[in-house]
């Protein structure tokens, strides 16, 4: 078991490029992450990864290495859940990437609901801010699935489900903004915006948008959890993402119109569950698959 430690620790600094990043993840410090892959790669005799200025790659010897641990993560997996199922019991554990562009209370009612269902499996949730971090996650097998904002497709990637969603604006009452139910970007100016993170699918649009129109305006704000954001927010605050809405309860926040950007201006999103061509899903991937299915039927 000591050694299938290990090969998650390597899994996520790989996943990440960064020890910093992977720690926060795994929930140790920084330091001793560190000096756990120094101790690996003293024990291998090989250098797992490279030092670079933002971060850490893997080297060549690396590479192998995370391939055979990969290949040993599975496998130990699949011979869990196979005992597991010869007992009668679903175990095992069900790992989800997220970007950060779209109100995240939908996955929380997900996951609820699958471990209703599925009390025995563990969920990890890490969140990806770039496409290259989603693909990445995927290839190294960090993350089984990913729910991403227009993912780019690649070679090795799947969509398994999609749905369109509008980019929603949640205006504070007191600005009188976004009539008809739907804001225009010219309506920006002088006004302070809360965003996403940088180099999420939303915000590059906002920007961009912002940009072409020559909108004098101010990002307040760059960051998750915009609703919360809003929630606290001491100042009159735009707050703008993807609010995926299956059920009959749009989300609301006091203070505040929800509105939706103008289509033809700005577009609409694909909120898609994405997966690896390259790797099958496990039993957690599939019945998590379901729920997400059956929530945008």
């Amino acid at each position: 078991m000591k050694h299938l430690q290990s090969f998650k620790y390597v899994r996520a600094i790989a996943a990440s490029g960064s020890i910093r990043k992977a720690a926060e993840t795994l929930a140790i410090s920084p330091s001793a992450l560190n000096r756990h892959i120094q101790t690996l790669e003293l024990d291998l005799d090989i250098q797992i990864f490279e030092r670079v200025t933002k971060g850490v790659r893997l080297t060549s010897e690396g590479e192998l290495f995370l391939n055979f641990a990969m290949n040993q993560l599975s496998g130990f997996n699949r011979v869990r859940q196979q005992i597991s199922a010869m007992k009668g019991l679903r175990v095992g554990e069900l790992r989800v990437g997220i970007s950060e562009d779209f109100d995240q209370s939908i996955l929380h009612d997900m996951i609820a609901k699958f471990q209703r269902d599925h009390s025995q499996i563990d969920v990890t949730i890490e969140r990806l801010m770039s496409q290259d971090a989603l693909y990445r996650a995927l290839d190294t097998q960090s993350i089984e699935l990913a729910l991403f904002v227009n993912p780019v497709l690649r070679k090795g990637i799947q969509i398994l489900h999609g749905a369109d969603v509008d980019i929603a604006a949640f205006v504070p009452l007191g600005l009188g903004l976004g009539k008809n139910d739907e804001l225009r970007i010219f309506e920006f100016q002088g006004i302070r915006l809360a965003l996403p993170p940088a180099n999420t699918e939303v915000t590059k649009r906002i920007e961009a948008a912002i940009d072409k129109n020559r909108i004098d305006t101010l990002i307040h704000y760059r960051g998750p959890d915009m609703s919360r954001f809003l929630e606290h927010a001491f100042s009159a605050v735009i707050g703008i993402s993807v609010v995926v809405n299956p059920g009959p309860a749009p989300l609301q926040i006091s203070g505040y119109k929800r509105t939706s950007l103008l289509r033809r201006e700005i577009g609409t999103c694909n909120f898609c569950l994405v997966g690896s061509d390259d790797h099958g899903l496990s039993f957690a991937a599939h019945a998590f698959q379901e729920i997400f299915s059956e929530a945008f039927q």
